[in-house]
């Protein structure tokens, strides 16, 4: 099935009517198995850095943003 929505309906139908297993566990385990993946052979430390980077990153790019947007609206209301 392509479309998501209707998967998850149809996975919640069969596991209401004992046909199918839970949908949210199999969901559950697949976000652990990425994270495993994503994470293999770091450790904890080593995950928190990669992440407290990516937050940054992020901010930074929020922070450039409202910047951008500043001069465009200084630029306009000059003319």
């Amino acid at each position: 099935m392509n479309n998501p929505v209707m998967k998850s309906f149809v996975d919640g139908i069969a596991y209401f009517f004992g046909a199918g297993d839970n949908p949210i566990e199999i969901h559950y385990h697949e976000l652990v198995s990425k994270r495993k993946e994503r994470n293999n052979g770091l450790s904890g430390w080593e995950i928190d850095a990669r992440n407290l980077r990516g937050d940054w990153e992020r901010v930074g790019m929020c922070i450039n943003n409202a910047i951008e947007k500043y001069e465009q609206e200084f630029a306009n209301t000059k003319r």
